[in-house]
């Protein structure tokens, strides 16, 4: 579904638990957040996902960049698997490096059968990412550390789009829950607090449950989360 001129969402829509998907097509294909291969009820997440986008005319094997919020396997398993296919780079923040290392094993176990290598091709670090340093446009993404969910969640602003891609740390009315390893509910209030400060968010791409859209509805959204939870 396209969102606007360079953004395509992509909701999980199974019974058992996945991910929401991001691709933002612009000087390079980045596709955020691919989600599982298969989940705990073995529904096909991954073919989900391709159909998906193949039906907006896009291709994952024309993917440049695979970029993940956080190392939970509902994020990150298929990222090996679309980096196979369209020689994409994988980046992730180095703090949920721990998490990754378990994957395969348990994807191993699940399945019997072999995940391709989930090692990253980049370490994400709180800053500016260049998306292309040879393009006149100097079109970028902020990395924002964003810790609570996971010790390496970090969230994505697009300043082109005017979009934040929350990951697990930020839902619609809601937060990512803190109760996993490296989870930690003090130090989500105050990423939440820091995302909340971002200017000029007219979309807010979460990992689960649906976008919200519009200034006010984020900033709302915002506001309704730290009375609530913080």
């Amino acid at each position: 579904m396209q969102l606007t001129e360079k953004l395509y969402w992509y909701p999980w829509q199974g019974r058992a638990n996945n991910c929401n998907s991001i691709i933002y097509k612009g000087s390079r294909t980045i596709l955020f957040d691919p989600g599982h291969v298969y989940n705990d009820f073995n529904e096909p997440c991954l073919e989900t996902l391709r159909r998906q986008v193949e039906a907006d005319g896009l291709k994952l094997d024309a993917v440049d960049l695979i970029l993940c919020t956080h190392g939970h396997p509902d994020h990150v398993e298929a990222a090996g698997m679309v980096r196979k296919e369209s020689g994409a780079r994988f980046g992730i923040n180095r703090g949920d490096e721990f998490i990754i290392e378990a994957i395969t094993q348990h994807y191993a176990s699940r399945s019997g059968k072999e995940l391709p290598d989930l090692k990253p091709d980049i370490y994400l670090e709180e800053g500016e990412l260049a998306l292309d340093p040879q393009d006149s446009t100097g079109e970028k993404i902020q990395v924002i550390a964003s810790p609570g969910h996971s010790p390496g969640c970090v969230c994505f602003y697009l300043p082109g789009e005017k979009a934040l891609v929350s990951g697990d740390t930020i839902f619609q009315n809601s937060i990512g829950r803190t109760d996993l390893p490296g989870g930690d509910m003090g130090i989500m209030g105050s990423s939440v607090k820091k995302l909340s400060a971002i200017k000029d968010v007219e979309l807010l791409l979460p990992g689960h449950m649906d976008y919200v859209q519009g200034e006010e509805a984020v900033a709302h959204n915002f506001s309704q989360i730290k009375q609530y939870f913080f």
